[in-house]
Order: C-alpha cells, then sequence, then structure tokens
C-alpha cells in the first residue's frame, strides 16, 4: 500500500483531543487520525449528499398527516 503525506493544519483543541484518542488507544497521532477518517466519512458523506435531510423530512410529513384515514365501504 502506498502513502501519501498531506499537511493538516488542526485547531489546538482538537489536536489534543487526537493525542489523547491516540494515548488511550495506543495508537500513534497519524494511526489515531486515520482510523478518524475512516470512520467519519460514511457519516459526512450521508449530511453532504442529503440522503438524511430526506428520509427526516419525509418521517416528519407522515408524523403531521397522521394515520391513514379509514374508509368505510357501506358509507359509500
Amino acid at each position: 500500500m502506498s502513502m501519501t503525506t498531506y499537511p493538516l493544519g488542526l485547531p489546538e483543541e482538537l489536536m489534543e483531543e487526537v493525542k489523547r484518542t491516540a494515548a488511550d488507544a495506543h495508537l500513534s497521532m497519524a494511526d489515531a487520525m486515520r482510523q478518524a477518517i475512516k470512520f467519519g466519512l460514511p457519516h459526512v458523506r450521508e449530511e453532504v449528499s442529503g440522503e438524511s435531510d430526506f428520509a427526516e423530512a419525509a418521517a416528519e410529513t407522515w408524523d403531521k398527516l397522521g394515520p391513514a384515514p379509514t374508509v368505510l365501504y357501506d358509507q359509500l
């Protein structure tokens, strides 16, 4: 596997969190960041694509509409 190195600027607060996570998980900081990217990308993709927005909006619409009306055929 070939690797490419990209410089990554992080706010101090986030860098401290990476250091703590790496130490707690017995990983290098680079490995902790790689794992964070690997596990976080599906969530980022979902948020950016709007897939979750549609599902949420659809559920909210059904909640507002309430249950489907019942039709009594003998009353038609």
